[in-house]
C-alpha cells in the first residue's frame, strides 16, 4: 500500500481524483486509522467529556492549597480540566512519557504528580495512541511500501516523527519553480523569491487575463459572480474556502451548480439543541424561553398536537399549573381518547418534572436518568429510513451518550449534584466539534475543493480563493520560556512559534503557486480584515487593480466580459384603496366581535386579508411579556378577586392577605418568566402598582354603591350585519337594578381619555348595547386605568369619586352605537363593489375616504398591531 500523508489532508480534496489500488491521500486521523487497522489496535473510543471527568479525578485527588491549579479548580472543575487535560495531551502528542524529572517550575511539578495517577486512569490521547503503534511495530509490520509525506518532516509532532522513521519515507517535492502562464508566471516567480528570503521585484500589472482580483460589497453577489466563472471552466480547477465555504455551495445550488462539498460543523444542529433545552428546564425558577424553544423544536419527545397546544399556552400566559393549564391537559386527553395516558406520562416526565435550585444543583443521578432518556429517544430512530434523518439522530444520541458517560463518571468518582454551570460544560464538550449536515457533499461535477491553503498538493489549471479574509493564527503557548525549555528537558520537543508561523505562511502561498493558467481572488467586502497573502501580493504589484463586482449593475457587461441584462422592477407603492376583481366571493366572518368591527370600520383592508382572506401570521411563538404580560396577569387577578361573594365589603386586611396569596398563585400558573433571574425588579414593581390599584377599584365600588360584580360576562346579540359577541370585564349592577360596564387596560391614559371625550369609546359602547339588548336599558360605562389607579368615567351619578369626563359634544354612548351602524353601512356599501380602503399613516385620503356625516370619523389604527402592513405595499 503506498499513501501520502500529509499534516492538513483529512477531509481535503486538493488533488486530482483517480482510481489507483492500493493507494491512500491522507492526514492524521486517517493515517492512525490505517496503522491501527493494520496492527489490530483499533478499539472503541471514550469520548472527550469521559477525558476530562477522569482528569478532574485525577486533579481533585492531588489537590492542596499549594497547588497552581487550587484556585481554579475550587471555582470550576471542569473548565479548569479540560485546559490541563488540552496541556496534556498536548504534550503527550510532542514526546511527553510520563514524568518531570527534576524541573524546578511549580506547574510542571504538579502537572507530574497529577500524570502519575492519570496514567493509569484517562483514557488514551492522541500521543498516547501513537506510542502505542510506535512500540507494537517492533514486533509487528505493516503493509506499506511507501509513505510520501507532504511537509517536512521537522513540521511534524514528536510522535509522528517516531513513527516514519520506522516506515519508508519520501519526501515529496515542493514546488521551487512558477508553473503559470503570462503574468500569473511572473508573480508566482516573485512569490518564490520573497519566501526563499531574496529580495522581490516590484511587478508592473499586466492584464492578460490569468490574475484577477475582485470585490463586492455582498458575499451574495460575489458567490453569485463566481458561479458564472465556474460554468465556464476550461480543464480542471481547484476552490479554495478557508471560510464561508457554505455560503458559496448554497449560492451555487441557488444557481444550479454542483455543490463543492464545504461542510462546516456546527454545534446547532437541531439534533444537537435537544439536550441542552431538555438540560435548560431543569432548574427553578424554569427559563420559559428555553422551554418555548423546547416545545416548538422540530425534534421533539412530545408528540405534535401536545407540545403545540402546550406551546400557545405558555406564549400566552407562560407558567405550568392551574386552571388554564389544566384546560390544555383536558384538550390533549380529548384529541388523544385512549392514546392520552401514555402522552400525560410523557408531559409529566418532559414538562411536569422536579425542579432544582441553581445554587445548590441537581443530583447527578437524577440528571443522568434525563441524559440517558434523550438518549433513548434518539436510539429509536436510528433505523429512520430517510439516511440523513439517521445521521442526524445519531449525531444527538452520539452527544447524548458522550454526556451520560461523563455523568456516570462523576457519580463514580462520588459526585451526587451538579450545577447548571458545570452541567452546560459537560453539554458544551459533548457537542465541541458539532455535527456536519450529511447532505452537503460535493455533487457531480464539482471542481475540487479545500478549506485549508495547505491542502492544495497539486497543480490545476484554474484556482478560485474564495474570501480571502484573515485567517486563524497560531496561538502563543500558555507557558514560559523557563517551562518550555524544562519541558524540552524531559522529551517535549514543542515547536517554537516563529518556525511554526513561518511554515504557515508557506502554506499560505500553496494554492497561489499550484495555478497553472489562471488565478481568481475574490476579497472579503470592504471593511473586513484581507488575508496577509493578499497584503504581499498587493505590495509585489504596481498599481494591483480590483474589480468591483457592483459594476454589474451599471455597466452592460460584467467584470468576466458578459452581457448582463437587468431589468428595473419596483417595489408595490401603497394605494389607498384596492379594487377586488369582480366576481370575487367575500365570504362573511360569521358571529363578529369588538375586534372584527373595529378593522372593517376603520382599516377595511387588514379586515380583507384577516377574515376574508384568511391570511395569518407566523406561528413562531414569543412568551408574553411587558404591558401585555402585565395586562393578563392583572385581568386575570381581578376576575378571580371578584368571583368572591364578598368582594365589595372585604376588610383592608382581608384583601392584602388574599392579594399576596393569590399574587404569587397566579404569576407562577400564567406569568412565571417574571420569576426568572434579572426580573426580580420587573415583579415587585407590577406588585406594587396592582395591589393598591385593586384597592382603589373595590373603594371606587363600594362608594359607588355597587352590590354586584359579574367578570368576564359572555355577552351575545344582533345588529344589521348579524350577530355579536363578547367578554365586558366588569359589569357592575346596584340595588337599584342601574347596571355599569367597565373595560379595564394595563396602561394608556392618554389613548383611553380621549376616546371618551371625543365618544369614540367603540368597545364600551358595543358592551352597553349588547347589555341593553338583554336588560332592556342602557348601562354606564367607564374605564380604569390599573397602572395609574384611576377610574375615567362620563355618569358622574354612577361613579360619584370617578374622574370625570368632560365630552366635547352632547352625544350619549347610544348616539356612538348609532354612528357605528352608519359606518358599517357605508363601509358594506364599498365591499359590495369589492372597494376596500388602505388607512395608514402617510397615505392620502381621497374622496370616497370621507365618512358620511352621521358615521364615525376616520381612525388610524396602531401599525404596531398590524400583522399585515408590509402586504400594504411600500412608501416611495
Amino acid at each position: 500500500m503506498r499513501i501520502r500523508f500529509g499534516l492538513h489532508l483529512d477531509g481535503q480534496r486538493g488533488w486530482h481524483a483517480a482510481s489507483r489500488l492500493g493507494f491512500a491521500t491522507t492526514g492524521p486521523l486517517g493515517m492512525l486509522n490505517v496503522l491501527e487497522t493494520q496492527l489490530g489496535l483499533l478499539r472503541e473510543s471514550t469520548s472527550q467529556p469521559e477525558r476530562i471527568v477522569q482528569y478532574r479525578d485525577c486533579l481533585k485527588r492531588c489537590d492542596q492549597l499549594d497547588r497552581f491549579y487550587h484556585r481554579t479548580f475550587a471555582t470550576d472543575e471542569l473548565g479548569t480540566s479540560a485546559t490541563l487535560l488540552e496541556w496534556r495531551d498536548f504534550w503527550r502528542l510532542h514526546g511527553w512519557e510520563s514524568g518531570m524529572g527534576a524541573v524546578s517550575s511549580i506547574r510542571l511539578r504538579d502537572m507530574g504528580d497529577v500524570e502519575k495517577i492519570a496514567i493509569a486512569t484517562v483514557a488514551p490521547s492522541i500521543g498516547d495512541r501513537l506510542a502505542l503503534v510506535c512500540a507494537t511495530m517492533a514486533r509487528r509490520k505493516t503493509a506499506i511500501a511507501e509513505v510520501e509525506i507532504i511537509d517536512p518532516i521537522e513540521a511534524f509532532p514528536r510522535r509522528w516523527r517516531d513513527i516514519l522513521v520506522n516506515l519508508p519515507v519520501k519526501v515529496a517535492d515542493p514546488i521551487t519553480r512558477p508553473s503559470g502562464v503570462g503574468f500569473l508566471g511572473e508573480l508566482q516567480a516573485q512569490l518564490l523569491k520573497a519566501r526563499a528570503g531574496e529580495k522581490a521585484e516590484k511587478l508592473a500589472w499586466r492584464s492578460d487575463g490569468s490574475v484577477m482580483v475582485v470585490q463586492s460589497e455582498t458575499r451574495s453577489l460575489a458567490g453569485r459572480w463566481l458561479s458564472a466563472r465556474f460554468e465556464r471552466v476550461e480543464g480542471d480547477g481547484l476552490v479554495v474556502a478557508p471560510s464561508e465555504g457554505a455560503v458559496l455551495d448554497g449560492i451555487l445550488v441557488a444557481s444550479n451548480l454542483a455543490r463543492q462539498g464545504f461542510r462546516e460543523a456546527s454545534a446547532f444542529r437541531p439534533t444537537l439543541q435537544v439536550l441542552p433545552l431538555v438540560l435548560e428546564i431543569l432548574w427553578q425558577p424554569l427559563n420559559f424561553y428555553a422551554l418555548l424553544q423546547f416545545l416548538t423544536h422540530p425534534i421533539c419527545p412530545l408528540p405534535g398536537f401536545a407540545r403545540r397546544k402546550l406551546a400557545a399556552k405558555l406564549a400566552d400566559k407562560p407558567g405550568i399549573g392551574g386552571e388554564s393549564w389544566q384546560e390544555v391537559l383536558a384538550s390533549v386527553d380529548e384529541h388523544y381518547g385512549e392514546r392520552a395516558k401514555p402522552v400525560r406520562a410523557s408531559i409529566a416526565r418532559w414538562i411536569e418534572h422536579q425542579r432544582f435550585e441553581q445554587s445548590t444543583g441537581a443530583p447527578v443521578d437524577l440528571v443522568l436518568e434525563r441524559v440517558r432518556a434523550v438518549a433513548e429517544f434518539f436510539r429509536a430512530r436510528l433505523a429512520d429510513d430517510d439516511r440523513a434523518s439517521r445521521l442526524a439522530y445519531n449525531a444527538g444520541f452520539a452527544q447524548s451518550q458522550a454526556c451520560a458517560g461523563a455523568l456516570q463518571g462523576l457519580l463514580n468518582q462520588g459526585v451526587i449534584s451538579i450545577r447548571p454551570r458545570q452541567l452546560q460544560q459537560l453539554v458544551s464538550q459533548a457537542t465541541a466539534r458539532g455535527s456536519e449536515n450529511p447532505l452537503l457533499v460535493a455533487e457531480v461535477g464539482a471542481l475540487m475543493a479545500v478549506a485549508n491553503p495547505a491542502a492544495a498538493i497539486e497543480q490545476f489549471d484554474h484556482v478560485f480563493w474564495w474570501q480571502l479574509g484573515l485567517p486563524a493564527m497560531p496561538k502563543s503557548y500558555p507557558w514560559s520560556q523557563v517551562e518550555i525549555a524544562e519541558l524540552a528537558m524531559i522529551g517535549v520537543c514543542l515547536p517554537p512559534i516563529a518556525d511554526t508561523l513561518e511554515r504557515v505562511a508557506q502554506d499560505w502561498l500553496k494554492p497561489i503557486l499550484a495555478a497553472r493558467k489562471q488565478l481568481t481572488l475574490v476579497l472579503p467586502p470592504k471593511g473586513k480584515e484581507v488575508h496577509p497573502v493578499w497584503l504581499m501580493i498587493d505590495a509585489l504589484v504596481k498599481d494591483m487593480p480590483v474589480d468591483a463586482l457592483e459594476s454589474v449593475l451599471t455597466d452592460s457587461v460584467d467584470a468576466s466580459g458578459c452581457q448582463v441584462v437587468l431589468p428595473y422592477v419596483p417595489l408595490s407603492a401603497r394605494r389607498r384603496w384596492w379594487q377586488l376583481p369582480d366576481g370575487v366571493p367575500i365570504a362573511g366572518k360569521g358571529r363578529d366581535s369588538y375586534s372584527s368591527l373595529e378593522l372593517f370600520v376603520f382599516n377595511p383592508y387588514q379586515w380583507l386579508l384577516k377574515y376574508p382572506g384568511a391570511l395569518r401570521p407566523s406561528r413562531i411563538l414569543d412568551v408574553s411579556d411587558n404591558f401585555r404580560l402585565f395586562g393578563n396577569l392583572a385581568h386575570g387577578l381581578v376576575e378571580a378577586y371578584f368571583k368572591q361573594a364578598n368582594s365589595i365589603t372585604i376588610s383592608e386586611a382581608d384583601f392584602i392577605s388574599w392579594f399576596d396569596l393569590n399574587f404569587g398563585r397566579i404569576v407562577a400558573e400564567e406569568g412565571a418568566v417574571l420569576l426568572m433571574p434579572g426580573r426580580r425588579s420587573d415583579l415587585e414593581g407590577f406588585r406594587l402598582k396592582l395591589r393598591p390599584s385593586m384597592r382603589q377599584l373595590i373603594e371606587q365600588l363600594a362608594s359607588a354603591g355597587v352590590t354586584q360584580v359579574t367578570p368576564e360576562l359572555a355577552l351575545n346579540g344582533t345588529y344589521a350585519g348579524g350577530e355579536i359577541a363578547g367578554y365586558a370585564d366588569l359589569v357592575l349592577a346596584k340595588k337599584t337594578g342601574d347596571q355599569a360596564v367597565i373595560d379595564m387596560k394595563w396602561s394608556g391614559v392618554k389613548k383611553f381619555l380621549a376616546k371618551l371625550e371625543q365618544n369614540r369609546h367603540l368597545q364600551l359602547a358595543i358592551y352597553a348595547e349588547l347589555l341593553r339588548q338583554r336588560d332592556g336599558s342602557p348601562p354606564s360605562v367607564a374605564y380604569y386605568i390599573l397602572d395609574k389607579a384611576r377610574l375615567y368615567a362620563i355618569d358622574a351619578n354612577y361613579f360619584p369619586q370617578a374622574q370625570t369626563v368632560r365630552k366635547a359634544s352632547n352625544e350619549a354612548t347610544a348616539d356612538l352605537w348609532k354612528r357605528f351602524l352608519e359606518t358599517w353601512k357605508w363601509r358594506s356599501a364599498q365591499m359590495a363593489t369589492g372597494r376596500f380602503e388602505v388607512v395608514l399613516e402617510g397615505l392620502e385620503e381621497t374622496a370616497d375616504s370621507v365618512a358620511p356625516e352621521n358615521a364615525l370619523a376616520c381612525e388610524v389604527l396602531n401599525e404596531n398591531y398590524n400583522d399585515y402592513l408590509t402586504l400594504a405595499g411600500w412608501e416611495g
